[in-house]
């Protein structure tokens, strides 16, 4: 999902909240919708963000200031706050670059692979491939594998980056800081630009099946559980699921 898709429905969740609220509710709910007009104009990403921020901007400190009633549901207000926030930092994020990585990223991208490797893995992959799985193993397969690597930055830093080698997507990671900012939706989307132009009809991947937050994401995105798959990886055979999508060449 791109940063675009995420500020819509931000704001389409926040008109909704606003809607539940009688009298100044409505008011605040059709300055939402304006802002979420903006956001399904049909203009490239940049332009439409750019136009929805500037809406958002002549209304925020006003919203940020509005108050729900005195007998709505305690949960409201924070919900409030919360998607209030979230828009402003999504009309607000730098735009996302994609280009092909080079030698002097190969430390970023060893970086951020290790990091968000152990996060979805520790506990759902053997232990010997946890103990092989180093820093100093990620180094020298990020440096080894700049060739099959696409970086996304966000305001000139690498925020995550993917692997593809023929059909298959290989790796996909984000930094932490950048989650939640539509950066995985954009490289997976590249991802799958990349298995096309190869001369493929259909993508795969593999992901441990404990790793539920990777799981949603690749479901959300259009990708198909295709059922057991056993992985193997220096040497080792790590159970897996099989996810594989359709693409349009």
């Amino acid at each position: 999902m791109t940063t675009r898709d995420q500020a819509r429905r931000a704001a389409t969740e926040l008109s909704a909240l606003l809607a539940a609220e009688r009298g100044a509710g409505l008011a605040w709910q059709q300055r939402m919708w304006q802002i979420t007009a903006c956001l399904c104009a049909d203009a490239s990403d940049d332009e439409a963000l750019r136009t929805a921020r500037a809406r958002f901007e002549a209304v925020y400190p006003g919203l940020r200031d509005f108050r729900l009633s005195p007998r709505a549901d305690p949960s409201a207000h924070e919900r409030l706050a919360t998607l209030t926030a979230r828009l402003h930092d999504l009309l607000h994020m730098p735009p996302i670059t994609l280009r092909r990585a080079r030698a002097a990223d190969a430390a970023r991208v060893a970086e951020i692979w290790h990091t968000g490797w152990r996060d979805g893995h520790l506990g759902n992959v053997p232990d010997e491939l946890v103990a092989a799985r180093t820093p100093e193993s990620f180094r020298e397969r990020a440096a080894a594998r700049v060739p099959d690597t696409t970086v996304a930055e966000v305001g000139g830093v690498v925020a995550g980056f993917v692997m593809v080698v023929a059909d298959e997507v290989e790796q996909v990671y984000l930094d932490a800081a950048f989650r939640g900012g539509g950066v995985a939706g954009v490289l997976l989307t590249e991802a799958e630009r990349l298995v096309a132009a190869h001369g493929h009809g259909a993508a795969w991947l593999a992901v441990a099946p404990g790793n539920a937050r990777a799981r949603r994401f690749y479901e959300r995105s259009g990708w198909k559980d295709d059922g057991d798959f056993a992985y193997v990886a220096t040497g080792i055979t790590v159970p897996c699921r099989r996810y594989v999508k359709q693409l349009d060449r």
